[in-house]
């Protein structure tokens, strides 16, 4: 149950860093997209957007622990996810076989498709046979 926790916690923190970075971007977008003065908090590198973005990003990640019920949800599913079978190395290297056969197996036929058609389009519209009358 510990190590559960534990994993929840990490989630949540990690996420909210990954969240933060790019909200911070889209806020200095939208700022500069719709004229909105950007001024720069203790240094030139670091915007009004970017202190919100990341208080935005930390606000949520304290909101995911202190409520309940979403913090119960993240436990309940780290818990399923622990009953989870993960297929083994070789499984997993068999099935990546087969997907790229599949991949080169379509491509090839998709490819004699195009050509095919390539082929019938030009018979019907006469290029390159040699047939269309001389330009000059």
């Amino acid at each position: 149950m510990l190590a559960r926790q534990r994993f929840v916690v990490v989630g949540i923190v990690v996420l909210a860093i990954v969240v933060a970075f790019p909200l911070a971007h889209i806020l200095g977008w939208s700022f500069g997209y719709f004229g909105i003065d950007d001024p720069p908090i203790l240094s030139r590198d670091l915007p009004l957007t970017t202190v919100m973005g990341y208080g935005i990003a930390l606000a949520a990640g304290v909101f995911c622990f202190v409520h309940k019920r979403t913090f119960a949800l993240a436990m309940e599913v780290a818990e399923e996810m622990s009953k989870v079978t993960w297929p083994s190395r070789e499984e997993t290297g068999n099935a990546t076989v087969v997907v790229l056969a599949t991949v080169v197996i379509c491509s090839i036929g998709l490819g004699a498709f195009d050509a095919v058609w390539l082929w019938l389009t030009n018979l019907v519209l006469g290029i390159g046979t040699g047939d269309v009358a001389a330009g000059s």
